[in-house]
């Protein structure tokens, strides 16, 4: 055995190189005969030939795929019907109770003779859209004093009308601008119709049975 210092210093007259390459060489040559020796005592290891034989493939009815069950069902047409028409509730009309009228003075102040624009709106109490009839017979914007003395009614002048069906709803309702021109007028349109004075009214909408809450309207 070679001192440990001759090991990683060799002494001689080549150069230390050509030293260090033995040794490697010497190392290599080890290690391949561990290998060899290790693979040589563990041969047992390796795979033993399987003899047994391999069953055959037979052909039976079920290379013809058969239905199963669930495909059966998925195939075959829903039990859920399609809906038609006749199944989609027709719109009926609108009860008096769905119904919600509103009316409106566009301007806060008003002239004195001075052409007043009121939006009159009916619609109803849900997003349900039923019939209702909004024709001329069927609506009234009504104008009131302070004390609640009548002044002026969109009948007075313009009585009847021809029936309008519409398809209303809360989110979809019929609006439509009355004008009142600021005078006085009596049922059946007689009579002088002197210009109201300036003052606090109110004005509520109709129809059919169904009135709007009050509002107020002021002239000066």
């Amino acid at each position: 055995m070679l001192p440990v210092s001759s090991l990683l210093n060799p002494v001689g007259d080549k150069p230390a190189r050509v030293y260090w390459r033995r040794r490697i060489e010497i190392l290599v040559a080890l290690v391949i005969l561990v290998l060899f020796v290790g693979k040589a005592c563990g041969g047992g290891s390796q795979p033993v030939a399987d003899n047994t034989p391999i069953p055959a493939v037979t052909t039976t009815s079920s290379a013809t795929p058969t239905p199963s069950a669930s495909a059966a069902v998925s195939a075959s047409p829903t039990s859920s019907p399609i809906p038609s028409v006749a199944q989609i509730p027709a719109k009926g009309e609108c009860e008096d109770s769905q119904v919600r009228v509103y009316v409106t003075a566009e301007g806060l102040e008003n002239p004195v003779g001075e052409t007043v624009l009121l939006r009159f709106v009916v619609a109803t109490n849900s997003d349900t859209t039923c019939l209702r009839d909004v024709g001329g017979s069927r609506n009234e914007v009504r104008i009131t004093s302070a004390s609640g003395s009548r002044i002026w009614s969109s009948d007075d002048c313009n009585p009847g009308g021809a029936a309008n069906v519409r398809p209303i709803s809360k989110s979809s309702p019929y609006a439509v601008t009355v004008e009142w021109n600021g005078k006085v007028s009596k049922p059946g349109c007689s009579g002088s119709k002197p210009v109201a004075s300036k003052g606090s009214y109110a004005v509520v909408a109709r129809n059919g049975d169904v009135k709007s809450q009050p509002e107020p309207l002021i002239v000066n």
